[in-house]
């Protein structure tokens, strides 16, 4: 849990300029990176477009592989027996949508998802969505066709451990029994363990208290844990940074931004979205920037310092 990044980011998508060419993005508020292939997606708002971006291509270009969608938010990648398959949630269409490889047209996966923001899938194929509108996240089943809440209480928003406030990103563990939840109008990361009622708070201030100490976070938008460790890693919206909450802790601390908003290769505006890479590096989609930076993970040592090979990460770090 003691991992350290360099806190200089490099762009590896979008020029730093709002614009729509193969270059370029547009207020974009999600990424995704599937790491055997060393793809990054990017859902591009305001493009209303999914874009790809390979790694290891220094020309940065993107290919459209999901286009003609108003308002994408966030986007999860799973293999299927065709190749990588989108699933991207529609802000304002209410709806989460599934892209198998190469389709032209995607097609509507369970139910109206309203103000639809998180998307994640587990091992079985069932797909979670959180209703930023409805305040909850609903899970639905393709064998079944059939969805139930699994996180929060239909219309119904409030702090307290039964609610959520406009959840937005969320990361659902691969066998499928915890959900943790962006709760962001609440400021804190909530897990939520299947059947359960109530959610724990594992980031943030469990009263809902927004901040910008090392307790509190201020409009978190999205979330990833590294499920070897359970350390939690939190895109602290408002507060333009990216903060690592260990088990138990009472506080996080910084590993990217907290040089207040701006552009410079240390400083993050309004940040989105985050992932890792196969070797832990991190990436950050930094949306009032119009870029994605990495930040090069350059110590992954345990907390006693003995060293270990970097490809240990699990998929993250620790």
């Amino acid at each position: 849990p003691c991992a350290k990044w360099n806190t200089t980011g490099a762009t590896v998508a979008g020029t730093g300029e709002a614009g729509n060419s193969s270059y370029q993005i547009n207020s974009a508020k999600g990424i995704f990176i599937h790491k055997e292939r060393n793809e990054l997606y990017v859902a591009d708002f305001y493009n209303n477009r999914v874009q790809r971006f390979a790694l290891n291509d220094p020309s940065k270009m993107g290919i459209t592989v999901a286009s003609n969608i108003e308002n994408p938010m966030k986007v999860y990648v799973d293999d299927d027996t065709s190749g990588p398959t989108v699933y991207v949630s529609l802000r304002f269409k209410n709806r989460v949508e599934k892209w198998i490889n190469e389709a032209t047209k995607g097609v509507q996966v369970g139910d109206e998802c309203q103000l639809c923001s998180g998307v994640s899938v587990d091992k079985e194929k069932y797909v979670y969505m959180s209703e930023s509108n409805r305040h909850r996240v609903i899970k639905w089943s393709p064998r079944t066709n059939m969805t139930i809440v699994v996180a929060g209480k239909t219309d119904a928003n409030g702090s307290t451990s039964g609610l959520l406030d406009h959840p937005q990103g969320i990361y659902v563990t691969r066998d499928g029994n915890i959900i943790y939840v962006a709760d962001m109008w609440n400021s804190r990361i909530q897990n939520w363990t299947q059947d359960s009622r109530e959610g724990t708070t594992v980031a943030g201030s469990s009263q809902g208290t927004q901040g910008h100490d090392p307790e509190t976070l201020n409009f978190p938008n999205d979330v990833i844990v590294d499920e070897e460790t359970n350390v939690v890693y939190v895109i602290d919206t408002s507060n333009h940074r990216v903060q690592r909450w260990r088990p138990f802790a009472s506080q996080g601390d910084t590993i990217a931004g907290d040089q207040g908003a701006g552009n410079a290769t240390n400083q993050l505006y309004k940040p989105a979205d985050l992932a890792f890479d196969m070797k832990g590096n991190l990436y950050v989609m930094d949306m009032e920037n119009n870029r994605v930076q990495m930040f090069e993970l350059i110590d992954n040592r345990p907390c006693a310092h003995t060293p270990i090979a970097s490809s240990s990460m699990l998929g993250l770090v620790e």
